[in-house]
């Protein structure tokens, strides 16, 4: 099995050395396997049974959606770097990051629901890997083909 994110950068070293995108032909190229990885992660992401309709309800303030509602990205940007092209998959607030960091890493006294769900992101990235380079092909002939 390929490795996503060698398999993406090798991918994308191939197409550069041919092909010189602009941003938004690379933005719109990320955003296509985007949108894959967010889908997969999503159903891999686990949810919990607490209802956060009333945020504070759920014990907590910034508590106001699970994990699984509040992965998302936006095409061409990056955490940090704003429009560079390429396209990260996250979560909305930093509080929902270090929730799925807890939950996929694992803490130290942990319960057996809290044991399977370790590495869902690891599992998510392996299970998208294929998707994600085909529909980051698919896009690209798309725009080649314009």
């Amino acid at each position: 099995m390929v490795d996503l994110d060698k398999g993406l950068n090798d991918w994308l070293d191939k197409i550069t050395k041919k092909v010189d995108l602009s941003t938004s032909q690379k933005s719109a190229i990320t955003g296509e396997g985007a949108k894959t990885y967010a889908e997969v992660l999503k159903k891999n992401t686990p949810m919990s049974h607490t209802s956060y309709a009333h945020a504070r309800s759920a014990g907590h303030g910034r508590k106001s959606k699970h994990m699984r509602d509040a992965i998302t990205y936006k095409a061409g940007y990056e955490v940090n770097d704003g429009n560079t092209g390429d396209t990260s998959v996250g979560w909305e607030d930093k509080y929902n990051a270090m929730v799925a960091r807890f939950v996929n890493d694992g803490t130290r006294d942990m319960s057996q629901k809290e044991i399977s769900n370790l590495h869902f992101k690891d599992h998510a990235e392996k299970e998208a890997a294929e998707a994600v380079l085909k529909a980051n092909a698919e896009k690209f002939r798309e725009i080649l083909d314009k």
